[in-house]
């Protein structure tokens, strides 16, 4: 598969996909649809995915799935097409982890980390085309970078920073009153 593949890639979240394989015998989800951490290599019960960066043994990378969907449902529809499923593989430590101990492949939580610095970096490309195009508000959020305007406060951030105030102006007086006691003595 190439790139262009793997964008367009439908996988499970196709009505008419054939779900069944997603399933053990008992009827339960399988987590062991990866070929890193499918031991056993059952006919039954094949790998469907890899969780390398590219295409392993004729498996699609779930990874290039991964970082090719919009958002993290998205991929888990094409992946194993139930939302469900995909928080049972949230369960598995090999899929969140990823071979740490072999290095061969990341896990979900490297995969989440890359992705937001992916979207950040489309984001920046976007603002960068805009601002190119005479968009000035584009220009200004390139040249301010994240410290954009944020807006109102808080209530809860209004009451701490008046009760901080208040502390202070308590300290002030209390040293006040200490500095008047030496004075008069």
């Amino acid at each position: 598969m190439d790139r262009s593949d793997y964008i367009t890639y439908v996988g499970f979240s196709d009505p008419d996909a054939d779900r069944s394989i997603l399933k053990d015998n008992i009827g339960r989800y399988r987590t062991n649809i990866f070929y890193e951490f499918n031991k056993t290599r059952h006919e039954d019960y094949p790998p469907l995915y890899t969780m390398r960066e590219d295409e392993w043994k004729g498996l699609p990378s779930a990874y290039r799935i991964y970082m090719e969907s919009d958002s993290e449902y998205e991929a888990a529809m094409k992946l194993v097409g139930s939302w469900a499923h995909w928080q049972r593989l949230l369960k598995c430590k090999p899929f969140i982890n990823g071979g740490e101990e072999l290095g061969i492949w990341m896990g979900l939580d490297q995969w989440r980390e890359e992705k937001a610095i992916q979207d950040k970096a489309f984001a920046l490309n976007q603002l960068k085309i805009s601002a190119a195009g005479g968009n000035v508000q584009a220009q200004k959020i390139i040249l301010e970078g994240d410290k954009g305007k944020r807006g109102r406060p808080s209530k809860a951030e209004v009451a701490k920073a008046a009760a901080k105030q208040a502390e202070h102006s308590n300290q002030i007086k209390s040293d006040f009153k200490r500095i008047k006691a030496v004075v008069n003595a």
